[in-house]
């Protein structure tokens, strides 16, 4: 009981100083001049006039395409004219401005060159924006094409530092399995969107302090998984969230000796993710909507139900067609081949454990639960990842991590416990 209730404080704390912190980077964020991001953007308006609104890097493969729409509203929100008097307001309700009858791609083309049209305001206040604390210092120094240049030498520098410690850490046999999971994400497509590259960082960065610290305690793994889930609701819109969570958790997994151990990681992980997740999500609509007098809770409610009631345009969607869609987008040659190839070599490595008698089926369990979690997202969030099954695929690279990696573990000359 005692312990409970030390977890509720320590959760509740931990909440309130994410809100906090979440509140003040945000406004140093909007104190910062808006002019200069204006004309950065400006600059940058003839690459979305060139690639449109979901360009793809590889014609016929979804995975390949670009958000282009999201990250105009991006934009548009990081340059929308500031009010230094009205800053609390400004960050819960988040403006921009968008020009009748146009994308926000031809909005932002629009707004950056002062074309003379009719616009109007809109507020996006369901969402906490937290990349904006990133994007406008970005902005200040930077065009577009200068920021996704180095966003995609980060994240290539960021995977093979990730690849360098698991050789460092005696895990080169699980590397080809990260990086067949990753070449899944679409590694060339993420660093050209800024909303794929939020949850993307948190992961990669979440991966990387899983590899380097070598004890936790389940109390640390509590509070290090709600961080995950607290980043999350506060940099990314409702992208792929499930990776940010899963992928480091399947290193963890990676390191232990006991399925018990492991099956108990998963659960309680998940447990404080979620309480992250949700609450630093809420806690938005609750702070929005007291500093602003206004009720964020009806918007973010009702969009909400758009996305979970499985209603799209004058019918209905199936739970079989939300899953049967985002699995096709991995249903191409290349990846069937290389599946192929990967479960060939599972079964090769599951056969000399079987002749060692060293095989434990028990390890399945665990790596079960991660593998089902995507599905069970789908069928939560059934519109949203019907309509954006091109990009909500990305939950299913967690379940073909989990599986190889599963896979592996059940073949591994661990304790049988």
């Amino acid at each position: 009981m005692k312990q409970m209730l030390r977890y509720g404080i320590k959760t509740i704390g931990l909440l309130c100083i994410s809100v906090i912190l979440g509140v003040v980077l945000l406004v140093l964020a909007f104190l910062l001049p808006v002019q200069e991001m204006k004309n950065n953007v400006q600059r940058s308006t003839a690459i979305y006039d060139y690639e449109g609104v979901y360009p793809q890097l590889m014609a016929g493969y979804k995975m390949s395409q670009l958000d282009n729409c999201t990250d105009a509203t991006m934009l548009l929100n990081a340059i929308y004219p500031r009010d230094i008097n009205n800053i609390l307001h400004e960050i819960m309700k988040i403006y921009r401005i968008e020009y009748n009858d146009r994308t926000p791609v031809g909005s932002l083309t629009d707004y950056a060159n002062d074309v003379q049209a009719d616009n109007h305001v809109v507020s996006y206040s369901r969402y906490w924006h937290g990349y904006l604390v990133i994007l406008k210092p970005l902005l200040l120094l930077f065009d577009v094409a200068d920021i996704r240049i180095f966003n995609m030498v980060l994240f290539g520098s960021l995977l093979l530092y990730i690849m360098l410690l698991m050789q460092r850490k005696g895990m080169k046999q699980y590397i080809p399995l990260f990086a067949v999971s990753v070449i899944l994400l679409n590694p060339l497509a993420i660093p050209l969107s800024f909303q794929f590259s939020t949850v993307s960082y948190i992961m990669l960065l979440s991966v990387i302090v899983i590899l380097k610290k070598e004890d936790w305690r389940f109390e640390s793994l509590f509070f290090f998984f709600m961080i995950i889930g607290i980043a999350t609701a506060y940099f990314d819109f409702l992208t792929f969230p499930l990776v940010g969570l899963y992928f480091p958790m399947i290193f963890l997994l990676i390191k232990k000796k006991s399925w018990k151990e492991a099956g108990k990681i998963v659960v309680f992980a998940s447990m404080a993710w979620i309480i992250g997740y949700g609450g630093m999500w809420s806690a938005k609509w609750i702070v929005g909507s007291v500093l602003t007098g206004k009720n964020l809770f009806a918007d973010a409610l009702a969009r909400a139900n758009n996305y979970t009631n499985m209603e799209y345009g004058e019918g209905t969607v199936s739970s079989f067609q939300v899953i049967l869609k985002n699995i096709m987008v991995l249903v191409k040659w290349p990846f069937v081949i290389i599946g192929a190839g990967f479960l060939l070599k599972a079964v090769r490595h599951l056969c000399k454990a079987a002749k060692k008698k060293c095989m434990n089926w028990k390890w399945g369990i665990p790596f079960a639960l991660i593998i089902v979690a995507p599905i069970v997202w789908y069928l939560a969030a059934g519109t949203h990842s019907y309509i954006h099954y091109w990009f909500t695929y990305r939950e299913l690279c967690v379940s073909v991590f989990a599986l190889l990696v599963g896979l592996w573990k059940i073949g591994e000359d661990t304790e049988n416990l």
